[in-house]
């Protein structure tokens, strides 16, 4: 198990998760799926529900929470579509945009701590390994997605 690609990988972003929540946490009172959506809007507002859903790497019902707590803090705030007059989009308010232009640069020089360890060619390749592995991971996604309605076809329920 601890030699799957998967796993280290997993076990990485967890570990560099944690050291990003347990700092948020303690200083700004943000958990990590806190952030994910205020760091997503500090960089692209005016995003749908979905759209922060899907970038963040979390289920509507989870975001949809998520968002709502942060309304509540005063860190987001709902605004009517430009694009579609029926729907809304999320954006930071005046102290959400506070928060977020404290928090990510700390972000950033975490981020380059980590890298650190790494020469600017590995980081390159790195890179590179990483869009590319993305790319045929997304494929491979697709591929189970389109397979799914078949077998359910069949009789067999996806757990």
């Amino acid at each position: 198990m601890k030699e799957l690609f998967s796993y280290r990988l997993n076990r990485l972003a967890y570990v560099s998760s944690r050291i990003a929540a347990g700092l948020n946490e303690s200083r700004y009172g943000v958990g990590p799926r806190e952030w994910r959506i205020i760091a997503l809007l500090g960089a692209a507002p005016d995003m749908s529900l979905n759209a922060v859903a899907r970038e963040a790497n979390i289920d509507k019902s989870q975001a949809s929470r998520t968002v709502s707590e942060l309304i509540e803090r005063g860190l987001i705030q709902r605004n009517a579509d430009s694009q579609d007059g029926r729907g809304v989009s999320l954006d930071l308010t005046r102290t959400g945009r506070a928060l977020y232009d404290e928090i990510f640069p700390a972000a950033v020089e975490r981020n380059e701590d980590m890298l650190s360890v790494l020469s600017d060619a590995e980081r390159e390749a790195m890179e590179r390994m990483l869009d590319k592995l993305t790319a045929h991971a997304l494929e491979m996604l697709n591929e189970c997605k389109a397979e799914v309605p078949a077998r359910r076809g069949r009789g067999v329920q996806p757990r």
